[in-house]
């Protein structure tokens, strides 16, 4: 299918007033949104690291059972890395000499001069962190660089007692956050990238899209056939509508002809220019006894290797200009999220 006349006009040159490609590195507006770091359950006795948009964190909670508190992951001392040290009377002990801080990333002890002052720049640099829909999310921007631009993506479901909740992996992807994102509102690839779990070659065609604008991102809405859901036999048609939170984080709502419907927040961060990780919760209408959490996660993990099959091998730069690629009219959802990835880096758009 080719692009109608109206959508044609979103691919000429003259109208995308922004940079060719959009690496991440060089634009700080997406330092001030926030990003799901890991899952709360994998922060338990001892500090763990991850990395966000190239910076890398030590995750640890001073109290067990308490919050958790976020910090670069380098000693002032020595630079060592705090996520290889512990958790010692609330406190996080360095692995290289022993200097502990509290949750606040205050100096509290040096062991080799315990009475001494401590150093002015002794302390930790911290992060902005919450605990929210079972993961741990971080803002990088600090007060000098605005702070958070937007909140975290509100999930109703997660305090609605008619919906379970299924947490499932975190999975690492070679390509860009922006790939990712492209891929979960791309409805043309399901019959082909996933023709061994629930695509069906047979059926690619598509019905009308409806993609919208929203104060958060974009909104989109369509109904694909598929040949099965998980665990049954039998071609069904998923009926979808994707929430983009910009710049990285979707909700997914799926909803099946006999009723069932199924949620799927994807929390995708960016690691760096060029890799990204997707930390993933379902929320369903249906019960343990209906469909095992374990056959659904299960599902979900071979379908995400299946995108990362093909994404991982994808181009490493991010395409903004719609002359790059050639455009057909399922690429309406596509077109408009590349457009507004343009109005963030180059400051015509912010969430509100």
């Amino acid at each position: 299918m080719t692009l109608s006349e109206s959508d044609q006009t979103t691919t000429r040159e003259t109208a995308h007033p922004g940079p060719d490609h959009l690496v991440l590195s060089e634009h700080p507006v997406f330092r001030r949104f926030w990003y799901a770091a890991c899952f709360t359950g994998a922060v338990t006795e001892g500090p763990v690291q991850r990395t966000v948009l190239g910076q890398e964190l030590v995750i640890w909670r001073p109290v067990p059972g308490g919050p958790v508190s976020v910090a670069r992951n380098r000693c002032a001392h020595r630079d060592a890395p705090l996520s290889m040290g512990w958790v010692k009377d609330c406190h996080l002990v360095c692995p290289y000499h022993g200097w502990e801080w509290d949750a606040q990333g205050s100096t509290q002890r040096i062991p080799q001069f315990p009475t001494a002052p401590h150093p002015t720049k002794s302390g930790l640099t911290m992060v902005r962190a919450q605990e929210r829909h079972g993961m741990v999310w971080v803002c990088l921007a600090g007060d000098d660089e605005g702070g958070p631009v937007a909140g975290i993506p509100d999930v109703p479901q997660f305090s609605d007692p008619a919906w379970r909740i299924v947490p499932e992996l975190e999975w690492h992807f070679d390509c860009t956050a922006m790939h990712l994102v492209e891929n979960n509102v791309d409805p043309g690839h399901v019959a082909f990238v996933h023709r061994n779990t629930f695509g069906n070659p047979d059926t690619p065609e598509l019905g009308e899209t409806t993609v919208e604008r929203t104060p958060f991102g974009l909104r989109t809405h369509q109904e694909v056939p598929v040949k099965s859901r998980p665990g049954e036999v039998g071609a069904t048609v998923r009926s979808t509508v994707s929430e983009v939170h910009l710049p990285f984080s979707m909700n997914l709502h799926i909803t099946y002809p006999d009723g069932l419907q199924h949620v799927m927040l994807k929390a995708i961060t960016p690691v760096d220019d060029v890799s990204c990780t997707i930390l993933q919760v379902v929320l369903r209408t249906d019960s343990e006894a209906d469909r095992p959490a374990a056959e659904i996660v299960a599902f979900d993990d071979e379908v995400e290797q299946e995108d990362a099959d093909l994404l991982n091998r994808l181009p490493p730069a991010f395409p903004l200009a719609p002359r790059l690629n050639a455009h057909a009219k399922a690429d309406r959802n596509s077109l408009l999220l590349r457009r507004m990835y343009t109005e963030l880096v180059t400051g015509r758009w912010l969430p509100g």
